[in-house]
């Protein structure tokens, strides 16, 4: 949270502690910096991205394949989440782009691992049984798996989408039968789709290639099919989705005609609704559905990212899952800024908007819309705050700088197309610095751009490359960096998104540092997007790609880092932006989660030895005016803050803190220990 300029780790120069009773022992410790989750807001990471797998069971619970977050989730429901598990990989209860999934009758979960071309089983709640499956054309392996049904004796059928035929095993994997292949004849499939069991055995594939559906028994014999391509009552457009209600009828997700249909057991059509949309009932790319005991139709609204629920005459009853364009909503934060009094400004690209929110996440405003007039945004990437309030926002889209007062209101604007000064061409990050200029990465012009308050242009550096002071382009040649941040002292920080490095420039533009390489290693990246600077100099770089954040010192020596792939709170999906306040509370956008977190800088002592005679000393370097309260916790005893000098606001003094201990265990186990310590300004 606090330090010099010169030292911002807690040194440990000595840890001792004292046993007042009979004998007295020394603990030797070592620091570890970290940051901890204060907060998330929305508070609950339970948005889905394209879910394409639902499954319901007989005691109501939901489970949803939240396919681009590579999760399993269990809703109640009432759509309460009760447990998650999973995240990008190949190892055992890890997934890439999950999509259909199954429950039998005792409670085991089958999932389709589309991306790894696998089946995996899990417990109810979520522990890893077995899995099978390989890429390929032979029995038991796969191609692209699309989903998977059980039937009443455990018997597992699996839609091997990308080898056009059905793929039947029991419960443990092994493989029983097969049939189909390409083509439009009965029992030929082109890309077969869902698959639902009634309680005879018999199957219904939603065949999706060939808009139909085709109905087998239990061995694969052809019995029925029905629909055809179009939009009319009974006609299909790419169906991906189907199950059975408790008659034995058919609800069909008719993907790409944005509805669900209902037909008899023998195909006859009975009723549709839904359309194209974004409200109750409609929806955008339905591809997969679900039917409870009492007739609940539970839809995997994918490209709203949310489930919907209907009753069984098909009427709203709720929905979940989704982010949006409410007050406290996000779809797709990019960026994130904090004003002086620690308020929080956030772009939204997708919905091109900026919400601003209180330092604790209350809402308080929003401003924007689609377009190009004044206060209308076109994908918006960067923002930034000066020390007035005022906001600038990089207008990428519309290849433009937008300022605007503490509350939204339109001031000014400068910039279009090309690549003269003053011009953009898909204007990415944004910075200001104490004097009022503001520097933008105009990153398709593979440059920085400085201009004062007004936006009259004063100066530029950069062309495309890997030299120092040059920046780096993806494959396509559209894309360079991304964020830039400005110290107090006047040094200008690029994330040379493409060149996996930080470059650090000096007030005019002049290389004068860079540091980092691709790779997942402490200090190496991959694609860092935003960069923050805390009032220290210290630098928060959003390693987009390795999902994570990564803090160095001004000079570029790696501190910390936090974060990995995940849904829970503290982890990321694809950090876009990041920035610090005044107390160091460190904000980010998690784009893939669509969230803001917000997190807190915690230290950790681990015992290593025992010896005789002492008391605990923390020691860290301070900055002058700065006082700092201090917790301190631990897994077997209780310290008490016997006293201290922590008010002290004198630079460079090195504090200390002296904490008598208080067994509840005994003082005299080897065990090591995990102490924290907290320090808040």
């Amino acid at each position: 949270m606090k330090g010099s300029e010169t030292s911002r780790l807690l040194r440990y120069a000595s840890a001792r502690m004292a046993w007042a009773v009979i004998c007295f022992c020394l603990l030797r410790v070592d620091a570890d910096e970290f940051y901890s989750v204060v907060e998330t807001w929305p508070p609950a990471i339970c948005h889905l991205d394209t879910p394409r797998g639902v499954a319901v069971t007989s005691s109501g619970y939901v489970f949803v394949a939240d396919t681009s977050h590579d999760r399993i989730l269990k809703f109640d429901y009432t759509g309460s989440l009760h447990a998650e598990w999973g995240l990008r990989g190949s190892a055992d209860g890890q997934f890439k782009n999950p999509r259909g999934l199954a429950v039998d009758k005792w409670g085991y979960v089958y999932v389709v691992d589309w991306g790894n071309d696998r089946i995996q089983k899990f417990d109810p709640w979520g522990h890893f049984i077995a899995e099978w499956g390989s890429r390929g054309p032979d029995d038991g392996k796969f191609l692209l798996p699309e989903a998977i049904a059980v039937d009443e004796s455990r018997n597992l059928f699996v839609s091997d989408s990308g080898n056009h035929r059905i793929q039947k095993f029991d419960s443990s994997g092994n493989f029983l039968a097969k049939w189909g292949s390409r083509g439009s004849d009965d029992g030929e499939f082109d890309g077969p789709g869902s698959i639902a069991v009634d309680n005879s055995g018999s199957l219904f594939v939603a065949d999706s290639g060939n808009d139909r559906i085709q109905k087998f028994d239990s061995s694969g014999n052809f019995l029925a099919k029905w629909g055809s391509s179009g939009s009319g009552d009974g006609e299909l457009d790419t169906p991906c989705g189907i199950a059975l209600d408790s008659s034995g009828n058919i609800l069909v997700a008719d993907t790409w005609n944005h509805r669900v249909q209902k037909f008899d057991p023998s195909g006859e059509f009975l009723a549709r609704w839904g359309s194209y949309g974004s409200g109750n009932v409609n929806f955008n790319k339905p591809f997969v559905i679900a039917v409870d005991s009492s007739g609940n139709i539970f839809v995997a609204d994918s490209q709203n990212d949310r489930i919907q629920k209907l009753d069984s005459s098909g009427w709203f009853v709720q929905r979940w899952g989704e982010a949006g364009a409410a007050g406290e909503e996000f779809y797709r934060p990019y960026a994130i800024a904090l004003d002086a009094s620690g308020n929080v400004f956030v772009v939204e690209r997708d919905n091109r908007r900026i919400v601003k929110f209180d330092p604790s996440g209350n809402f308080l405003t929003t401003w924007g819309s689609c377009g190009s007039g004044d206060g209308e945004f076109d994908e918006p990437f960067g923002i930034a705050v000066d020390s007035s309030g005022d906001v600038f926002v990089a207008d990428s889209g519309n290849n433009r700088i937008q300022k605007f007062d503490s509350s939204g209101n339109f001031l000014a604007k400068w910039g279009s197309h090309g690549s003269g000064d003053g011009e953009f061409f898909h204007p990415s990050g944004i910075a200001v610095d104490s004097l009022g200029n503001v520097f933008v990465v105009d990153s398709w012009n593979y440059r920085i751009q400085k201009f004062d308050s007004s936006g009259n242009f004063l100066a530029k550096w950069g062309s495309k490359g890997s030299d120092d002071g040059q920046f780096g382009y993806c494959e396509a040649g559209l894309c360079g960096p991304q964020g830039v941040a400005v110290s107090s002292s006047g040094n200008v920080f690029v994330a040379d998104t493409f060149n996996d490095r930080i470059q650090k420039f000096d007030y005019d533009g002049n290389f004068l540092a860079k540091w980092g390489s691709g790779g997942p290693a402490e200090g190496e990246f991959y694609q860092p997007a935003g960069i923050g600077v805390d009032r220290f100099g210290n630098l928060f770089v959003a390693d987009k790609m390795n999902h994570r954040i990564q803090k160095f010192g001004p000079s570029g020596r790696f501190l910390a880092k936090w974060g990995v792939q995940g849904p829970s709170p503290g982890e990321f999906l694809l950090p876009y932006g990041v920035a610090v306040d005044a107390s160091g509370y460190a904000y980010v956008a998690d784009m893939g989660h669509k969230i803001i977190q917000k997190f807190r800088r915690d230290f950790g002592m681990r015992g290593i030895s025992w010896a005789a005679f002492g008391r605990p000393v923390v020691e860290w370097d301070s900055a002058a005016g700065e006082t700092y309260s201090v917790s301190v916790s631990a897994d077997a005893y209780t310290w008490v803050l016997a006293s201290s000098n922590v008010s002290a606001s004198v630079t460079g003094v090195t504090y200390w803190i002296d904490f008598g201990l208080h067994a509840l265990g005994s003082p005299f186990s080897s065990r090591r220990r995990f102490y924290r310590v907290g320090l808040s300004p």
